[in-house]
């Protein structure tokens, strides 16, 4: 049975199309009609595009008007420019942080109820636990990195208005974070884990005899537990594909829910532009050293598309020549088409045409395989943002503005609260996937769940989008390459099953 998975719909027709449909209109024109199709073509890419050349002009307006500001007014935060230049922004935050909830909630329960349980078996499992294997590579990629290159050293003390005396609790160990994060996975009452979570609080004491020990206890903390709510919501799809009939009517509610999200979503993100806006020139506003910002950016984008470059080059098709052993040039080279729409779009959905083409006609792979795979992939397969983050597909780079923000505020991050950033990531990641424009989101509930400000992160989307187009292709790349490693270890299930639809015909 074929499984075809929901985000097939968004798009009919591939971006390669409509790039020869537009070739064709261009030889059909007159000669001395070229210049108007030319600027036909070009209103039309802004018209295709015009989120993303919003989202660029903001940043660009953001960065003159912060640089502005700070030659010509205080750049304290007290100053009243800096704190009405800064209040739009606000108000974007707040929108992400209020429907960060709903929206993962809704496409983790849809995303895995919806995947037929029969035609899931051995070859769903295998995709599965590939994705997760990439995308926890990627994750534990992007920490090693930060860790060594340690890009936010020093930014906190050239931004006057960073949150200052940051601190999550001295005391706290390796063991009891990784009990905190096992708690928070299984919440105790789910209504409070959209507000609050308990944490493991270290006291240290005095006993009678002057001897010290540290008395720890459990206390409520503010601030939404994502962990648990992913892990709930993972149980409760999981448990709703077993069901399909049974649970129908409430999967149909969940599907509008998460409908209903996706248009709110769509919203917020029309706003976005005018809130990074804001936010990057308040941010620039206060930069006391415009210079030294500009070079920790630089280290910050040289670390994540390093961390990209090795993910790509080396994990990626390491883990298929090992599994498949075929060479990977030329699997990569048949993927050319795939990954110049990735690059151009920054959108895994609306490459999934293509990549399925690449992937059935050039490099062989059975379409029972890619038409489960690569759609799932849009779904659990976020390779580009563990190594940072949006909303596609992404793996490293999550975790590597959590460490830059951490190392900014010179706040020491233990292996237990490391490992949050890692399950965090990966967990959302799952239902991070078909957002578009959406590594703020993601962003803003890793922070959340380690405790730290986002007080730094406009600086980083003055970058995000330029990332971005890589983190894609590294997602479409991690599909692509998904597809020929389940058809590799599934091959004698695809025999089988082609041996019994060759019965049934027979009979």
């Amino acid at each position: 049975m074929t499984l075809v998975h929901p985000v097939l719909a968004m798009s009919t027709s591939s971006p390669a199309s409509h790039l020869q449909a537009d070739t064709d209109d261009l030889t059909m024109e007159d000669d001395g009609s070229s210049s108007t199709t030319l600027l036909d073509r070009i209103w039309d890419f802004l018209k295709k595009e015009l989120l993303f050349v919003l989202t660029l002009a903001g940043v660009a307006a953001g960065l003159v008007v912060g640089v502005i500001v700070q030659q010509s007014v205080s750049p304290y935060p007290s100053d009243t420019s800096v704190v009405l230049l800064k209040f739009p922004g606000e108000i974007l935050i707040r929108m992400l942080n209020g429907v960060i909830l709903p929206l993962i909630a809704a496409s983790i329960i849809e995303g895995i109820g919806s995947i037929d349980s029969r035609s899931f078996g051995k070859i769903g499992g295998v995709a599965v636990v590939y994705y997760l294997t990439t995308t926890l590579s990627a994750a534990i990629l992007a920490v090693l990195m930060a860790l060594a290159i340690k890009p936010g050293n020093g930014v906190a003390s050239i931004v006057s208005d960073s949150e200052g005396g940051v601190s999550l609790n001295e005391n706290a160990n390796t063991l009891d974070t990784i009990m905190d994060v096992l708690r928070s996975a299984f919440p105790d009452n789910l209504v409070e884990a959209t507000f609050g979570k308990d944490g493991t609080e270290i006291t240290a004491m005095t006993r009678e005899d002057g001897s010290s020990y540290l008395e720890r206890s459990l206390k409520f903390e503010p601030g939404m537990n994502m962990i648990g709510i992913v892990v709930m919501s993972i149980v409760t799809g999981a448990v709703m594909s077993l069901y399909p009939q049974d649970l129908a009517p409430l999967m149909k509610v969940i599907k509008a829910i998460n409908f209903l999200t996706m248009k709110i979503v769509t919203l917020i993100l029309w706003y976005s532009p005018f809130g990074i806006f804001s936010l990057i020139a308040a941010q620039f506003a206060g930069i006391k050293d415009f210079g030294e910002v500009v070079k920790q950016l630089a280290v910050f984008c040289g670390t994540a598309l390093g961390g990209i470059a090795i993910h790509f080059f080396l994990v990626l098709p390491g883990l298929f020549t090992v599994v498949t052993r075929r060479n990977p040039l030329k699997y990569y080279g048949n993927m050319l088409p795939a990954l110049a729409t990735a690059f151009s779009t920054s959108s895994s959905a609306a490459t999934m045409p293509v990549t399925l083409t690449c992937a059935e006609e050039k490099n062989s792979i059975d379409k029972r395989i890619s038409r489960f795979v690569i759609p799932v992939g849009a779904t659990i397969n976020m390779d580009g943002a563990a190594l940072y983050c949006r909303f596609h597909k992404e793996g490293n780079y999550l975790q590597l503005v959590c460490l830059f923000v951490a190392q900014a505020h010179g706040v020491p991050l233990n292996g237990g609260q490391v490992i949050v950033t890692v399950l965090t990531a990966t967990l959302t990641a799952i239902g991070a996937a078909g957002v578009p424009n959406a590594g703020m989101f993601t962003s803003v509930m890793v922070h959340n769940a380690v405790g730290l400000p986002l007080d730094l992160l406009p600086l980083l989307y003055t970058v995000d989008w330029f990332i971005d187009r890589f983190r894609t292709c590294t997602n479409v790349m991690g599909d692509a390459l998904g597809c020929a490693v389940v058809q590799k270890i599934c091959s004698k299930e695809l025999a089988n099953l082609d041996k019994k639809d060759l019965e049934e015909e027979e009979l």
